[in-house]
């Protein structure tokens, strides 16, 4: 199938909510667990941040099948994210009455987050990847791989990192294809994750 790579700050506000969406319903992480409101306002402040990469990969019927964005600074994009603090502060409530194991596991994260995590002068982090559930197995994550690391040599940087949990082998399989190498391995909170980098 055929791809437009359409950049995250092209999007109006029905894309983004498209885009949150279908975060929420392929990313496994500790971002979709925090609710619907929280993958929104993520995806608002990234798009908001001149530093930030995203593409999105919209099908000839419009839809956007899938998606990869980084930053040069995931911790201060995560700080903003926690801003208005009267909004957050509210979702933290409502998430501590629905969903009390997410709060706990953010609180972890905070707690435990890794130096693995440190990125490199010129480095640019892949914070989020995913292709929505019908245009996986058709080779769209690398080409959306591929158009996120010309994008960023095109933006000046020299190398891409990006981390990984190990119980993930298909991703893990995929960066590998793309010529990632894993440099080391920690783990973070409960998770174990591999630190994999790729020379632009």
């Amino acid at each position: 199938m055929d791809y437009t790579f359409v950049p995250l700050s092209q999007l109006d506000s029905t894309g983004l909510t498209r885009l949150a969406a279908l975060h929420s319903a392929v990313m496994h992480t500790l971002l979709a667990d925090l609710g619907a409101p929280l993958v929104l306002h993520y995806y608002e402040v990234a798009q908001s941040d001149a530093s930030v990469i995203g593409l999105c990969a919209i099908s000839t019927s419009g839809e956007i099948d899938g998606w990869a964005m980084g930053s040069p600074d995931p911790s201060a994009l995560n700080a903003r994210l926690r801003q208005p603090a009267s909004w957050f502060a509210g979702q933290m409530l409502r998430l501590g009455f629905s969903h009390p194991g997410a709060l706990i596991d953010l609180l972890c994260a905070l707690i435990s987050s890794s130096d693995a995590n440190q990125l490199g002068h010129g480095q640019l982090e892949l914070t989020y990847i995913g292709v929505a559930e019908r245009a996986q197995g058709q080779g769209l994550g690398k080409q959306l791989l591929a158009a996120f690391s010309a994008a960023a040599r095109q933006a000046g940087y020299t190398s891409i990192a990006l981390s990984v949990e190990s119980d993930n082998p298909a991703a893990v399989a995929l960066y590998t294809r793309c010529g990632f190498k894993v440099t080391k391995t920690f783990r973070e909170g409960r998770f174990e994750r591999q630190r994999m980098e790729h020379q632009l």
